[in-house]
């Protein structure tokens, strides 16, 4: 017996980096999936005490709402798939993970070589085949922001085989876990056990496992219920109340803070879901403009491309080339325009093939 779910009637926004449309393109949704991979791109990049300008200084203030966000949305437009067991659709969301996944590795796995042999007595860059390996294991090492998609892989697995186990009562299972990922937090267990004492190539990706999870959880619960396309009815009386509730969340100690890795604790996750109602609530449909349609769609194309390529790119370009320099917010906005540049010409290349994947 499967699980009964709402139908959604939105944009698919498949995982953290991938969009479809279901009945129309959610324009708030996408400029949020814009901004927020910006906000990835410079907390690897960026030292918000390099620069002054109290502007720049402003909106790059808090910059940990893009992991929770990229979670929530990617399972709560997942549930439906997932709830009826849609084979297809996961598989290809698991090959759309994999191919970027195992691509870049080897990818960068053989720039480092390359650039290893060119400069001998320069900074040694990871190109070994134990390097690689643990990488794969791992999600972490020479890309270390891969942690990402190794648990976005990991927890669609997890709830596919939970929902295929217990079936009907598979939601009642999810929501605990939710429940005792938050206990773990909170007994700051996985911090102290696991972040603090495994191994550097894989204590990030397992401490941000119990970190992730909830996330996760929380937008598949979320789609369950069909809780935004519900919101939207009453819209206006909730975008007021969603102001409230994150100013309250982001000014008082509402709930106490916990040590973690970095993204620890239910704030993050309350705060995040009003983000994105709020976004949610962009009216698409009084887009009418094509130009405006066309240049929203064109700069939120590439942002998995760029979150694949961002980091490698700062290596070569802030830490070993040395042609950027590394903190300044100038130094940012290339970073980003180089691994656009990259994505956008590589996909009017490989457009029509699998290698696609790697970029968009």
């Amino acid at each position: 017996m499967k699980l009964k779910y709402i139908s959604i009637k939105n944009e698919e926004f498949d995982n953290k980096l991938s969009q479809k449309k279901i009945s129309k393109f959610n324009y708030g949704l996408a400029l949020l999936k814009f901004i927020q991979e910006f906000f990835v791109v410079t907390v690897h990049t960026f030292k918000k005490d390099s620069t002054k300008n109290k502007i720049i200084r402003f909106i790059t203030k808090d910059r940990k709402h893009h992991v929770p966000s990229f979670f929530i949305i990617s399972f709560y437009f997942m549930c439906k798939n997932l709830l009826s067991l849609n084979l297809k659709v996961i598989l290809n969301r698991l090959v759309r993970l994999f191919i970027p996944y195992v691509g870049w590795s080897i990818i960068i796995l053989k720039t480092n070589r390359l650039y290893n042999l060119k400069n001998k007595n320069k900074k040694y860059l990871p190109d070994n085949l134990r390097e690689f390996k643990l990488q794969l294991l791992w999600g972490h090492g020479y890309i270390p922001q891969f942690w990402f998609l190794w648990n976005l892989i990991v927890i669609t697995l997890l709830l596919f085989i939970i929902i295929f186990i217990f079936k009907k009562h598979s939601l009642f299972i999810i929501q605990t876990i939710l429940i005792l990922f938050y206990m773990i937090q909170y007994s700051e267990y996985h911090y102290k056990n696991i972040y603090l004492k495994y191994p550097y190539y894989n204590r990030r990706t397992l401490g941000l496992f119990f970190e992730s999870v909830p996330f996760a959880v929380t937008g598949f619960t979320l789609g369950f219920y069909k809780i935004f396309d519900i919101l939207q009815k009453i819209k206006f009386k909730v975008f007021f109340l969603s102001i409230l509730i994150y100013n309250l969340f982001a000014n008082y100690n509402i709930i106490n803070k916990k040590k973690g890795v970095i993204y620890q604790g239910l704030k993050l996750n309350v705060e995040s879901v009003i983000i994105i109602f709020v976004f949610s609530l962009f009216p698409s449909d009084k887009i009418k403009n094509k130009f405006i349609s066309k240049f929203i769609t064109l700069i939120t194309n590439y942002t998995a491309g760029i979150y694949y390529l961002h980091f490698s790119i700062r290596y070569y370009f802030m830490d070993y080339i040395n042609c950027i320099k590394r903190g300044t917010f100038f130094g940012t906005i290339i970073i980003y325009l180089i691994c656009y540049f990259i994505c956008f010409i590589s996909l009017i290349i490989f457009g029509k093939t699998s290698i696609k994947y790697l970029f968009c």
